[in-house]
């Protein structure tokens, strides 16, 4: 698969984000049961000590190498196995070459060659689910658990095959978390919700794979890796996953309907920096420069010029986190927004939409 494919510029960070999509296997954490993945209490935070090798040991019977096929494209990724129907979490950039083609999956401790078929994909999200036949091999559903729960500085373990180097485990820690990061390319735009940044190695064969916690327990989906503008390949530190709740939720809906909603209340905003605020005075926040007729915000009663500062009850000091919190929320919800208009703040009921 043409690694290029997942390259974007982070213009702020003078980096290049590279999702990681040449290689194999995807450490996919085992439940040791054939029942659905649930979720699971997260392991304690930051400061506790990290067994390594027992997260290895339980993630090799839910990893899996998704091969794809389309044409002259070709490639391979990681992906989870999420529940006894065989469904297999994993990117959509892993499956993406393959449309059209053919799929086919190896157990990291069953059969290879198995065939898959894509279930759903979600470009925007970068998130896609597959299917193999459920008699086709013993499966082992992830454990999932709790990405809401975690904190910085808490240990974490990345499962995958770098570079093609089958059933690699690297640690490290949450270095920050909801971060809103850009993997769009060109019409395509995609971003990665509420991310999840690491420091554990996430190089180019780890896309789709698990990000764990110290009991084992898959917290995210790896899905790229920085590295300077000058390329040369490698990890840098500066890793993104995107959080297992965000991830299950749109799962969930690929796996009922093969499509995934995604929400919005009709706001175009710019970001209210520390120095905009200091010249303004105006609250961090996102700045409201239009809002769209006929959609939340407005049957809410916003208007241009108000400053959203919270969104459901969490704290919005930009338009990143804006469209993060508006993303944790499904079309038909509705969310009550903080804002400030003219030095008072106010709040307003808003019903979350579909594009």
């Amino acid at each position: 698969m043409d690694v290029s494919r997942g390259r974007v510029v982070a213009a702020a960070a003078g980096l290049t984000l590279v999702a990681g999509i040449t290689g194999g296997v995807v450490g996919a954490l085992a439940a040791g049961s054939d029942e659905p993945a649930r979720p699971a209490a997260a392991a304690p935070a930051g400061g506790t000590s990290c067994d390594v090798s027992a997260v290895a040991a339980r993630v090799f019977p839910s990893l899996v190498t998704i091969h794809v096929q389309g044409g002259a494209a070709s490639g391979l990724g990681s992906g989870s196995v999420l529940d006894g129907d065989g469904n297999i979490l994993t990117n959509d950039h892993v499956i993406a070459p393959g449309a059209g083609g053919s799929v086919t999956v190896d157990f990291a401790r069953g059969p290879a060659g198995v065939p898959a078929t894509v279930v759903g994909r979600d470009p925007a999200t970068d998130l896609a689910v597959i299917r193999v036949d459920k008699n086709a091999a013993r499966l082992s559903p992830i454990a999932v658990g709790d990405s809401s729960a975690l904190v910085v500085g808490q240990p974490v373990v990345a499962a995958g095959s770098p570079l093609g180097l089958n059933s690699t485990i690297t640690a490290g820690v949450v270095s920050a978390l909801n971060r809103y990061v850009d993997v769009g390319q060109g019409e395509e735009p995609a971003a990665l919700v509420n991310a999840v940044q690491t420091d554990a190695s996430i190089n180019p064969g780890n896309s789709g794979g698990p990000l764990l916690d110290c009991a084992g327990r898959q917290v995210g989906v790896n899905s790229a890796g920085a590295q300077t503008p000058q390329g040369g390949g490698g990890s840098i530190g500066l890793n993104f996953a995107i959080p297992i709740g965000f991830a299950m939720s749109v799962a969930e809906q690929l796996i009922e309907s093969g499509r995934a909603q995604h929400s919005m209340i009709g706001v175009l905003s710019v970001t209210v920096t520390d120095e905009m605020a200091g010249s303004t005075g105006l609250p961090r926040g996102a700045y409201v420069e239009q809002v769209l007729p006929g959609l939340g915000a407005a049957r809410g009663g916003l208007r241009a010029g108000d400053v959203i500062t919270q969104i459901g009850g969490t704290a919005v000091n930009s338009t990143d986190q804006m469209l993060v919190a508006v993303a944790e929320h499904r079309p038909g919800d509705t969310v009550e927004i903080g804002y400030q208009r003219g030095g008072t703040a106010q709040k307003a009921d808003v019903p979350v939409t579909a594009p």
